[in-house]
C-alpha cells in the first residue's frame, strides 16, 4: 500500500510537471516570427545605396496606404526566387517597396538590381544588419507590409511566392 502510495504521488508529480511544460512552450515569443506583427515598426534610419549624404528613415507617417519593406541580399539565393513578385508589385502600382540591403556590399547589390530590376521605391543599406534586428528579422528575404500609421500589418520570413503575392494584393485592396 505504501508503495502504490509512493507511485501514485510520483505519477501526479510527473503529469503536473508535463502539463506545465506543455502550457509554457506556448507562451514563448522568443522564437516567434510574427511577434511584431499588428506593433509599431521601430525608428531605424539608413543610408542610401545610391547617395551615401541621403537618408532614408522608417516609419513613414502619413504615408499613402500601404507600402512594403524587403529586406533583401545579393548573396541570399532565395532573394532572387522572389524577385520577380516584387518587380510584378512595383510595375503594378500598387504599393510602394522601399528595400533594405543586408549585410552585402554596395557594388554587389547593384549589379544585382542591374541584372534582375529594380522594384523598390528607396533602398537603405543595413550593413552590419543591426536596424534589421531591430525590425525583428530573422534573416533574408523578409517582408514586411506596413500601414500609414507605422503599423506592421503582415509580416512574411522567406521569399514572396504567389500565395503570398496574393496576400499582400488582398491586404492592399
Amino acid at each position: 500500500m505504501k508503495n502504490q502510495f509512493k507511485i501514485l504521488i510520483l505519477a501526479l508529480v510527473f503529469f503536473i510537471f508535463v502539463l506545465t511544460f506543455y502550457f509554457a512552450l506556448g507562451t514563448n515569443n522568443k522564437n516567434n516570427t510574427q511577434v511584431m506583427v499588428s506593433k509599431k515598426l521601430p525608428r531605424i534610419e539608413l543610408t542610401s545605396l545610391y547617395e551615401e549624404e541621403k537618408k532614408i528613415s522608417f516609419p513613414k507617417i502619413n504615408f499613402k496606404n500601404y507600402y512594403i519593406i524587403n529586406i533583401w541580399a545579393s548573396w541570399c539565393v532565395p532573394c532572387r526566387d522572389e524577385h520577380p513578385f516584387l518587380m510584378k508589385l512595383a510595375n503594378e502600382n500598387k504599393v510602394k517597396i522601399f528595400g533594405i540591403n543586408y549585410k552585402d556590399s554596395k557594388m554587389n547589390a547593384l549589379t544585382f538590381l542591374k541584372e534582375l530590376g529594380n522594384p523598390f521605391y528607396e533602398i537603405g543599406i543595413d550593413s552590419n544588419g543591426q536596424n534589421s534586428i531591430e525590425l525583428g528579422a530573422y534573416g533574408v528575404p523578409e517582408t514586411y507590409l506596413i500601414d500609414n500609421n507605422g503599423i506592421i500589418v503582415l509580416k512574411h520570413v522567406g521569399p514572396i511566392n504567389k500565395d503570398m503575392y496574393q496576400k499582400i494584393l488582398d491586404k492592399i485592396k
